[in-house]
Protein backbone atom coordinates (compact mmCIF):
# COMPACT_ATOMS: atom_id res chain seq x y z
CA UNK A 1 0.00 0.00 0.00
CA UNK A 2 2.57 2.41 1.34
CA UNK A 3 5.06 1.56 -2.56
CA UNK A 4 1.57 2.40 -4.13
CA UNK A 5 1.02 5.43 -2.84
CA UNK A 6 4.71 6.52 -3.62
CA UNK A 7 4.10 5.64 -6.97
CA UNK A 8 0.73 7.75 -7.46
CA UNK A 9 3.16 10.63 -5.40
CA UNK A 10 5.93 10.46 -7.48
CA UNK A 11 3.44 10.41 -11.00
CA UNK A 12 1.71 13.43 -9.47
CA UNK A 13 5.39 15.47 -8.90
CA UNK A 14 6.44 14.21 -12.94
CA UNK A 15 2.62 15.72 -13.98
CA UNK A 16 3.41 18.89 -12.01
CA UNK A 17 7.10 19.17 -13.64
CA UNK A 18 5.96 17.78 -16.97
CA UNK A 19 2.82 19.27 -17.90
CA UNK A 20 1.17 22.82 -18.04
CA UNK A 21 -2.35 24.45 -17.76
CA UNK A 22 -5.38 22.19 -15.53
CA UNK A 23 -3.53 19.46 -15.60
CA UNK A 24 -0.36 20.91 -13.71
CA UNK A 25 -2.47 22.67 -11.81
CA UNK A 26 -4.73 19.57 -10.50
CA UNK A 27 -1.22 17.92 -9.74
CA UNK A 28 -0.10 20.49 -7.49
CA UNK A 29 -3.33 20.69 -5.60
CA UNK A 30 -3.43 16.64 -5.05
CA UNK A 31 0.38 17.51 -3.69
CA UNK A 32 -0.73 20.20 -1.75
CA UNK A 33 -3.41 17.70 0.14
CA UNK A 34 -0.74 15.23 0.78
CA UNK A 35 1.71 17.54 2.16
CA UNK A 36 -0.80 19.36 4.68
CA UNK A 37 -2.36 15.54 5.76
CA UNK A 38 1.62 14.75 6.71
CA UNK A 39 2.25 18.02 8.45
CA UNK A 40 4.33 19.62 6.35
CA UNK A 41 2.17 23.03 6.13
CA UNK A 42 5.08 25.28 4.52
CA UNK A 43 5.45 22.92 1.50
CA UNK A 44 1.55 22.59 1.36
CA UNK A 45 1.24 26.36 1.38
CA UNK A 46 3.84 26.60 -1.56
CA UNK A 47 2.21 23.86 -3.65
CA UNK A 48 -1.27 26.22 -3.27
CA UNK A 49 0.29 29.40 -4.03
CA UNK A 50 2.09 28.05 -7.11
CA UNK A 51 -1.19 26.60 -7.91
CA UNK A 52 -2.84 29.66 -7.64
CA UNK A 53 -0.62 31.81 -10.11
CA UNK A 54 -0.40 29.13 -12.48
CA UNK A 55 -4.57 29.21 -12.51
CA UNK A 56 -5.39 33.32 -12.16
CA UNK A 57 -2.37 33.47 -15.38
CA UNK A 58 -5.29 31.18 -17.23
CA UNK A 59 -7.68 33.85 -16.88
CA UNK A 60 -11.38 33.54 -18.50
CA UNK A 61 -10.33 29.94 -19.01
CA UNK A 62 -9.70 29.47 -14.97
CA UNK A 63 -12.87 27.80 -13.30
CA UNK A 64 -13.95 29.84 -10.12
CA UNK A 65 -15.04 27.22 -8.34
CA UNK A 66 -11.37 25.41 -8.49
CA UNK A 67 -9.93 28.95 -7.43
CA UNK A 68 -12.27 29.36 -4.38
CA UNK A 69 -10.58 25.64 -3.54
CA UNK A 70 -7.23 26.82 -4.00
CA UNK A 71 -7.51 29.76 -1.83
CA UNK A 72 -9.46 27.69 0.88
CA UNK A 73 -6.20 25.46 1.01
CA UNK A 74 -4.17 28.67 0.89
CA UNK A 75 -5.86 29.80 4.31
CA UNK A 76 -5.95 26.49 6.29
CA UNK A 77 -2.13 26.30 5.51
CA UNK A 78 -1.45 29.52 6.85
CA UNK A 79 -3.70 28.83 9.93
CA UNK A 80 -1.44 25.75 10.44
CA UNK A 81 1.41 28.27 9.97
CA UNK A 82 -0.18 30.18 12.85
CA UNK A 83 -0.36 33.29 10.08
CA UNK A 84 -3.91 33.81 11.29
CA UNK A 85 -4.38 37.62 9.73
CA UNK A 86 -2.81 36.41 5.81
CA UNK A 87 -5.14 32.94 6.21
CA UNK A 88 -8.30 35.49 7.15
CA UNK A 89 -7.18 37.49 4.15
CA UNK A 90 -6.84 34.15 1.70
CA UNK A 91 -10.29 32.57 2.93
CA UNK A 92 -11.89 35.82 2.50
CA UNK A 93 -10.97 35.62 -1.47
CA UNK A 94 -12.29 32.14 -1.31
CA UNK A 95 -15.34 33.26 -0.01
CA UNK A 96 -16.31 36.15 -2.56
CA UNK A 97 -15.50 33.79 -5.35
CA UNK A 98 -17.64 30.94 -3.79
CA UNK A 99 -20.23 33.84 -3.59
CA UNK A 100 -19.96 34.89 -7.68
CA UNK A 101 -21.13 30.95 -8.53
CA UNK A 102 -23.74 30.63 -5.05
CA UNK A 103 -22.05 28.06 -3.23
CA UNK A 104 -23.08 27.23 -0.03
CA UNK A 105 -19.35 26.66 1.20
CA UNK A 106 -18.78 30.47 1.09
CA UNK A 107 -21.19 30.34 4.26
CA UNK A 108 -18.54 27.68 5.70
CA UNK A 109 -15.63 29.44 4.34
CA UNK A 110 -17.34 32.18 6.65
CA UNK A 111 -16.82 30.55 9.82
CA UNK A 112 -12.86 29.71 8.68
CA UNK A 113 -12.76 33.25 8.15
CA UNK A 114 -14.40 33.99 11.42
CA UNK A 115 -12.09 31.31 13.01
CA UNK A 116 -8.58 32.78 11.38
CA UNK A 117 -9.07 36.55 12.80
CA UNK A 118 -10.66 34.94 16.20
CA UNK A 119 -6.91 33.40 16.82
CA UNK A 120 -5.39 36.43 15.54
CA UNK A 121 -7.06 38.17 18.07
CA UNK A 122 -9.01 40.25 16.08
CA UNK A 123 -12.78 39.81 17.85
CA UNK A 124 -14.35 41.92 16.11
CA UNK A 125 -13.51 41.50 12.74
CA UNK A 126 -14.36 37.90 13.81
CA UNK A 127 -17.68 38.54 14.75
CA UNK A 128 -18.29 40.34 11.47
CA UNK A 129 -17.28 37.36 9.58
CA UNK A 130 -19.31 34.85 11.85
CA UNK A 131 -22.71 37.37 11.35
CA UNK A 132 -22.14 37.22 7.66
CA UNK A 133 -22.02 33.54 7.29
CA UNK A 134 -25.50 33.72 9.73
CA UNK A 135 -27.41 36.05 7.71
CA UNK A 136 -25.51 33.81 4.47
CA UNK A 137 -27.71 30.72 5.62
CA UNK A 138 -29.92 29.20 3.29
CA UNK A 139 -32.57 26.08 3.67
CA UNK A 140 -29.27 24.51 2.38
CA UNK A 141 -27.28 24.99 5.01
CA UNK A 142 -27.35 22.52 7.97
CA UNK A 143 -28.73 23.73 10.88
CA UNK A 144 -25.51 23.03 12.52
CA UNK A 145 -23.22 24.99 10.92
CA UNK A 146 -26.10 28.09 11.73
CA UNK A 147 -25.66 26.87 15.44
CA UNK A 148 -21.96 27.03 15.56
CA UNK A 149 -21.64 30.34 14.36
CA UNK A 150 -23.95 32.01 16.72
CA UNK A 151 -22.16 30.48 19.25
CA UNK A 152 -19.09 31.68 17.94
CA UNK A 153 -20.17 34.82 17.27
CA UNK A 154 -21.18 35.03 21.34
CA UNK A 155 -17.59 33.87 21.79
CA UNK A 156 -15.71 37.04 20.22
CA UNK A 157 -18.76 39.21 21.70
CA UNK A 158 -17.28 37.64 25.46
CA UNK A 159 -13.78 39.10 24.00
CA UNK A 160 -15.50 42.38 23.18
CA UNK A 161 -16.90 42.29 26.80
CA UNK A 162 -20.73 42.94 24.82
CA UNK A 163 -21.93 40.56 27.51
CA UNK A 164 -25.75 41.07 26.66
CA UNK A 165 -25.39 40.96 22.76
CA UNK A 166 -23.15 37.29 23.75
CA UNK A 167 -25.73 36.49 26.03
CA UNK A 168 -28.37 36.57 22.87
CA UNK A 169 -26.13 34.72 20.63
CA UNK A 170 -25.04 31.90 22.97
CA UNK A 171 -29.58 31.37 23.70
CA UNK A 172 -30.07 31.14 20.10
CA UNK A 173 -27.18 28.60 19.48
CA UNK A 174 -28.46 26.30 22.66
CA UNK A 175 -32.23 27.02 21.18
CA UNK A 176 -30.69 25.17 17.53
CA UNK A 177 -28.50 22.83 19.24
CA UNK A 178 -31.71 21.24 21.33
CA UNK A 179 -33.91 20.80 18.15
CA UNK A 180 -31.15 18.87 17.43
CA UNK A 181 -30.78 16.86 20.28
CA UNK A 182 -26.94 17.47 20.69
CA UNK A 183 -26.02 17.89 24.69
CA UNK A 184 -22.69 18.07 24.38
CA UNK A 185 -22.73 21.47 22.35
CA UNK A 186 -25.60 22.40 24.75
CA UNK A 187 -23.56 22.75 27.70
CA UNK A 188 -20.72 24.74 26.49
CA UNK A 189 -23.63 27.53 25.48
CA UNK A 190 -24.84 26.61 29.17
CA UNK A 191 -21.26 27.62 30.46
CA UNK A 192 -21.00 30.44 28.59
CA UNK A 193 -25.00 31.67 29.53
CA UNK A 194 -24.06 31.48 32.96
CA UNK A 195 -20.40 33.67 32.16
CA UNK A 196 -22.79 36.63 30.84
CA UNK A 197 -25.84 36.54 33.51
CA UNK A 198 -22.71 36.76 36.16
CA UNK A 199 -21.45 39.89 34.53
CA UNK A 200 -25.21 41.08 33.38
CA UNK A 201 -25.25 40.88 37.26
CA UNK A 202 -28.11 38.51 36.64
CA UNK A 203 -27.22 35.84 39.63
CA UNK A 204 -30.74 33.74 39.43
CA UNK A 205 -30.15 33.07 35.65
CA UNK A 206 -26.54 32.26 35.86
CA UNK A 207 -27.08 29.78 38.48
CA UNK A 208 -29.72 28.06 36.83
CA UNK A 209 -27.33 27.50 33.07
CA UNK A 210 -24.41 26.75 35.74
CA UNK A 211 -26.55 23.80 37.35
CA UNK A 212 -27.85 22.71 33.81
CA UNK A 213 -23.84 22.15 32.79
CA UNK A 214 -22.94 20.41 36.25
CA UNK A 215 -25.99 18.13 35.37
CA UNK A 216 -24.91 17.10 32.14
CA UNK A 217 -21.37 16.80 33.42
CA UNK A 218 -22.21 15.00 35.94
CA UNK A 219 -24.67 12.67 33.86
CA UNK A 220 -21.71 11.67 30.92
CA UNK A 221 -18.97 11.60 33.63
CA UNK A 222 -17.13 14.16 32.27
CA UNK A 223 -14.35 15.75 33.70
CA UNK A 224 -13.84 18.94 31.03
CA UNK A 225 -17.30 20.23 31.50
CA UNK A 226 -17.32 19.41 35.28
CA UNK A 227 -14.23 21.61 36.02
CA UNK A 228 -16.56 24.57 33.93
CA UNK A 229 -19.31 24.15 35.89
CA UNK A 230 -18.03 24.12 39.04
CA UNK A 231 -16.29 27.57 38.32
CA UNK A 232 -19.59 29.09 36.88
CA UNK A 233 -21.71 27.76 39.67
CA UNK A 234 -19.20 29.67 41.53
CA UNK A 235 -19.45 33.15 39.77
CA UNK A 236 -23.69 32.11 40.14
CA UNK A 237 -22.61 32.05 43.75
CA UNK A 238 -20.84 35.26 44.03
CA UNK A 239 -23.41 37.52 42.09
CA UNK A 240 -25.90 35.89 45.40
CA UNK A 241 -23.73 37.10 47.87
CA UNK A 242 -23.25 33.49 49.09
CA UNK A 243 -19.42 33.95 49.50
CA UNK A 244 -18.35 31.09 51.46
CA UNK A 245 -19.85 28.21 48.88
CA UNK A 246 -18.55 30.61 45.77
CA UNK A 247 -15.04 30.31 48.10
CA UNK A 248 -15.50 26.68 47.91
CA UNK A 249 -16.25 26.43 44.72
CA UNK A 250 -13.35 28.19 43.28
CA UNK A 251 -10.87 26.24 45.48
CA UNK A 252 -12.51 23.04 43.47
CA UNK A 253 -12.68 24.43 40.01
CA UNK A 254 -9.05 25.59 40.43
CA UNK A 255 -8.12 22.80 41.59
CA UNK A 256 -9.61 20.83 38.76
CA UNK A 257 -7.53 22.80 36.75
CA UNK A 258 -4.14 22.31 37.59
CA UNK A 259 -4.79 18.55 37.26
CA UNK A 260 -5.78 18.69 33.77
CA UNK A 261 -3.39 17.70 31.18
CA UNK A 262 -2.56 21.03 29.67
CA UNK A 263 -3.86 23.41 32.54
CA UNK A 264 -5.43 26.70 31.21
CA UNK A 265 -3.17 29.11 33.48
CA UNK A 266 -5.40 31.80 32.75
CA UNK A 267 -8.23 30.25 33.89
CA UNK A 268 -6.58 29.42 37.13
CA UNK A 269 -5.66 33.06 37.75
CA UNK A 270 -8.55 34.76 37.42
CA UNK A 271 -9.99 31.63 40.02
CA UNK A 272 -7.14 32.91 42.19
CA UNK A 273 -8.25 36.53 41.70
CA UNK A 274 -11.75 35.83 42.35
CA UNK A 275 -11.51 34.15 45.38
CA UNK A 276 -8.81 37.34 46.56
CA UNK A 277 -12.11 39.57 45.77
CA UNK A 278 -14.01 37.54 47.85
CA UNK A 279 -11.55 37.79 50.81
CA UNK A 280 -11.60 41.66 50.42
CA UNK A 281 -15.42 41.89 50.71
CA UNK A 282 -15.05 39.52 53.75
CA UNK A 283 -12.48 41.89 54.89
CA UNK A 284 -9.53 39.96 54.63
CA UNK A 285 -7.19 41.70 52.60
CA UNK A 286 -4.06 40.54 53.95
CA UNK A 287 -4.93 36.83 52.67
CA UNK A 288 -6.21 38.68 49.56
CA UNK A 289 -3.16 40.64 48.93
CA UNK A 290 -1.14 37.71 49.65
CA UNK A 291 -3.04 35.63 46.89
CA UNK A 292 -2.39 38.62 44.31
CA UNK A 293 1.43 38.72 45.82
CA UNK A 294 1.95 34.94 44.40
CA UNK A 295 0.24 35.11 40.95
CA UNK A 296 1.48 38.17 39.90
CA UNK A 297 4.84 36.62 38.35
CA UNK A 298 2.66 33.60 36.91
CA UNK A 299 0.11 36.62 35.63
CA UNK A 300 2.84 38.53 33.96
CA UNK A 301 3.99 34.87 31.60
CA UNK A 302 0.50 33.61 30.83
CA UNK A 303 -1.17 37.14 29.65
CA UNK A 304 -0.47 39.54 27.30
CA UNK A 305 -0.03 42.91 27.79
CA UNK A 306 -3.26 44.46 28.46
CA UNK A 307 -5.02 41.31 27.69
CA UNK A 308 -6.25 41.14 31.69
Amino acid sequence: MKNEDEKLEAELWETASNCDGEEKVDALIQLSYRSFNRGDHAESLALCETARDLYEALGAGANTSTLAHIYTGIGYSLNRLRRHTDAAAALDRAVVLYREIGSTEAVVQLRCEGDSWYDAKEYEKAHGAYVAAINEANPDVADREVAINYANAGSALIKLKRWSEALTNFLAARAIYKTLKMPGEIVHCDEEIALCYYWLGNGMEALHHAQLAMDFADTAEDDFHKMWAVARMGLAKKVLEEYDEALELFADAKSRMVRAENPNWRAVIKMERQVASILVIKGRVSEAQEIERRIAAMAEVVFDEGEE
